[in-house]
C-alpha cells in the first residue's frame, strides 16, 4: 500500500507532464525568444489555462512581464501597449508544439542527450 507522500508525488508527477510535458521542454521553450517582444528569458505561458484543461499543447514562450500583462490586462489595453491581439499569440501555439516535436525527433535521430 501506498503512503501519502507516495501517492502525492505520483499526482505532482502526473499533473506536471500533463502540463508541461517534461523539465525538458519546459528548459527548451525558455530558451526561445518571447512571442510578443523577441526577448529572452521566457516562461512557458498556458494560452488555455490549466483549470480549464489547458496542457503542454498550449504553451507559449513569453517573458514574465508580458506573460503578467496577458493574464491580467483586458484585450485593448494589451493590443495598445504590445501591438498584437491576444487571439493572435493564442494561435502560435501550435507552432511551438511544432517546434518541440522537431527538435525532440532531431535529438532523437542525432542519438543526442537532454542536457
Amino acid at each position: 500500500m501506498k503512503t501519502l507522500k507516495q501517492r502525492q508525488r505520483e499526482k505532482q508527477e502526473f499533473l506536471f507532464k500533463k502540463h508541461f510535458f517534461s523539465k525538458h521542454r519546459v528548459r527548451f521553450i525558455k530558451n526561445l525568444r518571447c512571442e510578443v517582444t523577441g526577448g529572452f528569458n521566457c516562461v512557458n505561458a498556458h494560452m488555455k489555462s490549466r483549470g480549464a484543461g489547458g496542457n503542454y499543447r498550449d504553451i507559449v514562450p513569453l517573458s514574465w512581464e508580458c506573460h503578467t500583462d496577458f493574464d491580467t490586462m483586458p484585450m485593448e489595453k494589451f493590443q495598445e501597449k504590445y501591438g498584437r491581439t491576444k487571439d493572435s499569440v493564442r494561435r502560435r501555439r501550435a507552432y511551438y508544439q511544432r517546434l518541440w516535436k522537431e527538435e525532440a525527433s532531431r535529438r532523437e535521430e542525432a542519438g543526442e542527450a537532454w542536457k
